[in-house]
């Protein structure tokens, strides 16, 4: 009979530095920390999984992912790939270290309509392509997350 034990993840939440964290190393605590179902990807060369909600509609956008134009939405977590068998395993000291660097910033993201970009040059293409095809009085909405407040005051 094999007992479960706790494994030293790290969850990135939106806005913030991605934070340590020891949860059990269940299925059901992975989905309890980002309520709901997971899908998961992963950084074969430094054995990390990057778990994050199966359903991301509605979650505020969070990370690019590293080397993509792509974001995370919502809360995900980064854990270790267990030298043999299935489940999860515990990030070593090491790898916390380089993902908590990889992580370490929020992304800057523009929503334009309904489609979320981080590349600044993606939404200018996007804004510029909108303009010449709305009618008069039509709008579109624009939401900005993430980034440097750069309110002006007088």
């Amino acid at each position: 009979m094999s007992t479960v034990k706790d494994m030293e993840i790290l969850i990135v939440e939106p806005g913030k530095a991605p934070r340590p964290a020891v949860i059990r190393n269940t299925l059901e605590a992975v989905e309890k920390v980002l309520c709901g179902s997971v899908q998961i990807g992963c950084f074969l060369p430094q054995k990390v999984l990057l778990i994050s909600r199966e359903d991301m509609d509605g979650l505020p956008p969070n990370r690019c992912l590293p080397g993509k134009k792509s974001s995370i939405n919502g809360i995900f977590l980064l854990c270790g790939i267990p030298e043999e068998g299935d489940g999860f395993a515990s990030l070593t000291p090491g790898q916390q270290k380089d993902f908590q660097d990889v992580f370490e910033k929020p992304g800057e993201f523009m929503m334009v309509g309904g489609k979320t970009y981080a590349d600044p040059d993606d939404v200018a293409d996007t804004i510029y392509g909108l303009w010449d095809t709305l009618r008069d009085g039509e709008t579109v909405v624009l939401t900005k997350w993430g980034g440097t407040d750069r309110r002006v005051t007088a």
